[in-house]
């Protein structure tokens, strides 16, 4: 019965190890293909018990069940009326690579075999190690193959909260089923307490808890857990040494600025489509050095987004837009009609190979008013959003600094640097238009009074407030039109190719600003886009010798993620911290008070000191699961413990039982040396249980029922 357990613990913590890609994968993809194997490990493991011939064999019959069972659940569509075939056991090979795949892509992934593969084989893997060394190994090693998959998980998503909690009570429970022992021995006489393997299973408990507290707490800076997927990349495709910055100018002018070059329909106002964000700076060019990845089959906002999100639809149509960069939005969640999309997740820049004739794109809204903006403060963690601006030159420096007066970096005094650009140079309107954004442009853009772009006008901002320490990056995309067609769709030219600056707000995430004022067709921005909640803002913003350093509104937590603390997580610590108040008083409490006890019956004098020995030694017995009875002797205890006490501790009980013989039975005075001779007794029988496993005497120290 406890082999048979101790398998299925084995399975169980293989199956809890797989599942811990629940982030990654989403846990619903993953419960098939990981419960398969998991089946079939312990199918293989009984089968080989009832036929023991088949035992060599287990870990081939568990390798060859395992790959069968992938491949009708993982690989159904490689095989042929329902048999594998070649086909299948090369995508089983591909699957030895599938763990990098997934570390290209957005998470959760998409659950494509492709993907997912690796994690089964993890499992299975974990399976056959661990029940192979439930025979070899001291039961606890059999639990190392699944926690080695556990932390293969974490190195993708770390777990936090209650499901971190979750999994360690779950290695609680199979450490508990591995090692508590058979409650009645072969001839009915019970042996022992379950109450070590329960104390072990509090013990993986508090340890996980108070260890993930303790990780998270020795990081004083609150940085996010290490991932894998900080050193991955998907290799960008159609890459193509014309930037989409380089192309602007020549967009607005010449005979295609009218050209077509998108279509879109949404039943929600978009103020701009954006195609690339560009945050490192060198002097002379603006790039990015994000990874691209593949996208998931959801991307949700960053934890930085507090405030409240809406869903938002589009359908665009590709007309005269070459690739790879998609139209796209800010927050994006899915893009559904483009093959192999990819995603620059920190720019919400989109790609795709190959550029689809329509697609479907959702995104999330930040849901925001004016009064919000106008109290918010700035994200100065946002990545590259306080990057390298190359050697800016110092009268740039210096103009910086005056255009904001010294005010403390927020969303409004981002709004006065914009509203300080619109005042003071010019929209240049007439072809040729100037092109450029390196620093020997900006100058001349800056002080030699030459008109620029919204190229000019974007990069002098993002410059202008990196130096006054406001978190900015820059954008190339186009702006909406402020109308559809008869069509009901709304058509994008070349001529909408526009430039422009965003800002890291606080609870909100990335927030567009428009210093050259061209984000609005016809000088109307789109009612209800980002453009006419900013707008409203611009109206209420003071000259910059006006502005005081008002109080920064707190982000809001609506969202689920905003506190760790909220809701569920304080009980939940409590609760933990009462659990560990409890089991550190067990640990150390019973220890403590078994020892007060014997101190006290061996400070007793004549018959009293005997029968204090006695008692000590029967005590000591039953805690390491000896059955005791009222009416035993000392004799009868010997036999009892015959199967637990080593020759030493044998004749300890025999010193013990002369003495209660003289002490009770004789009739003759008790001396001081009679008392001496019994504990004597008791220290050989404690002497002699040193040679039981350290499982049993640690559980015999911290036996509760032997207190009373």
């Amino acid at each position: 019965m406890s082999t048979r357990r101790r398998t299925l613990a084995v399975v169980v913590a293989a199956l809890i190890a797989g599942l811990c890609f629940g982030p990654v994968f989403g846990v619903a993809p993953l419960l098939l293909p990981v419960g398969v194997i998991c089946l079939v490990a312990y199918g293989v493991t009984e089968l080989c018990r009832y036929w023991q011939g088949l035992l060599p064999w287990r870990p081939l019959l568990m390798a060859f069940g395992g790959l069968l069972a992938l491949i009708e659940t993982v690989l159904q569509a490689t095989t042929m009326a329902g048999l594998p075939t070649l086909e299948s056991v090369r995508a089983l090979g591909r699957g030895l690579n599938s763990w990098q795949l997934t570390l290209e892509s957005t998470w959760p992934a998409r659950p494509d075999s492709e993907l997912l593969l690796f994690v089964p084989l993890l499992v299975l893997l974990a399976c056959l190690l661990g029940i192979e060394l439930l025979d070899r190994a001291p039961v606890l090693v059999a639990v190392i193959p699944a926690l080695v998959v556990v932390g293969v998980s974490q190195t993708y998503i770390a777990l936090t909260g209650a499901t971190a909690v979750l999994v360690a009570l779950g290695f609680a429970a199979v450490v508990a089923a591995l090692l508590v022992p058979d409650l009645v021995s072969p001839d009915r006489v019970r042996r022992t307490s379950p109450v070590t393997p329960l104390i072990a299973a509090a013990v993986v408990t508090v340890v996980a808890v108070i260890g993930g507290f303790v990780v998270s707490a020795i990081d004083p800076v609150g940085r996010d857990p290490y991932t894998l997927q900080r050193v991955q990349s998907a290799t960008a495709p159609g890459a193509r040494p014309t930037s989409p910055l380089d192309e602007l100018a020549g967009r607005l002018q010449g005979p295609d600025k009218d050209a077509v070059v998108f279509r879109y329909q949404s039943s929600d106002p978009v103020g701009r489509w954006r195609q690339v964000a560009l945050d490192d700076f060198d002097g002379a060019n603006w790039t990015t050095s994000h990874p691209v990845l593949r996208l998931g089959s959801q991307l949700t906002p960053d934890s930085d987004v507090t405030v409240p999100v809406s869903p938002q639809r589009a359908s665009v149509r590709l007309d005269g837009l070459r690739g790879p960069w998609l139209p796209g939005q800010l927050l994006p969640s899915g893009v559904q009609g483009a093959v192999e999309p990819q995603v620059e997740p920190i720019g919400s820049t989109l790609l795709a190979e190959e550029p689809p004739g329509q697609y479907e794109l959702t995104w999330s809204k930040p849901t925001v008013d004016a009064q919000y903006l106008l109290h918010a403060g700035v994200d100065a963690e946002a990545p590259g959003g306080l990057g390298d601006l190359g050697s800016a030159p110092s009268e740039v420096t210096e103009l910086a600094v005056s255009a904001l007066a010294d005010r403390r970096a927020t969303f409004a005094t981002a709004l006065a640097l914009e509203a300080y650009l619109r005042k003071n140079y010019n929209l240049a309107v007439q072809e040729p238009l100037p092109t450029g954004h390196s620093w020997p442009q900006l100058r001349r853009f800056l002080f030699d009074g030459v008109p620029g772009t919204s190229e000019q006008f974007a990069a002098a901002y993002v410059a202008m407030a990196r130096i006054n320490g406001i978190p900015a990056r820059l954008v190339v995309g186009f702006r909406a039109p402020a109308q559809p067609d008869a069509d009901g769709w709304y058509t994008v030219r070349n001529r909408d190719a526009l430039a422009w600056p965003e800002v890291a707000v606080a609870g909100v995430g990335w927030w567009p600003l428009d210093p050259a004022g061209q984000a609005a067709t016809g000088k109307t921005a789109v009612p209800g886009s980002d453009t006419d909640v900013t707008d409203q803002a611009r109206k209420e913003v003071p000259p910059v010798e006006d502005l005081e350093d008002p109080e920064v509104a707190p982000a809001p937590a609506d969202r689920a993620g905003g506190s760790t603390w909220d809701g569920v997580g304080v009980p939940v610590l409590w609760m933990f911290v009462a659990s560990s108040l409890v089991l550190l008083l067990w640990l150390f409490g019973v220890p403590l008070l078994k020892f007060v006890r014997a101190l006290r019956r061996r400070r007793r004098t004549g018959s009293a000191a005997v029968v204090g020995a006695w008692a000590e030694a029967r005590d000591r017995l039953r805690a390491h699961g000896v059955a005791v009875t009222s009416g035993m002797t000392v004799r009868d205890l010997a036999l009892a413990s015959s199967d637990v006490t080593d020759a030493r501790a044998q004749a300890g009980l025999g010193l013990v039982a002369r003495s209660v013989d003289h002490a009770l039975w004789s009739g003759a005075p008790v001396s001081d040396e009679v008392g001496r001779q019994a504990w004597a007794g008791v220290r050989e029988v404690r002497r002699g249980l040193r040679s039981r496993p350290w499982t049993d005497r640690l559980q015999a120290a911290l036996e509760l029922r032997s207190l009373f």
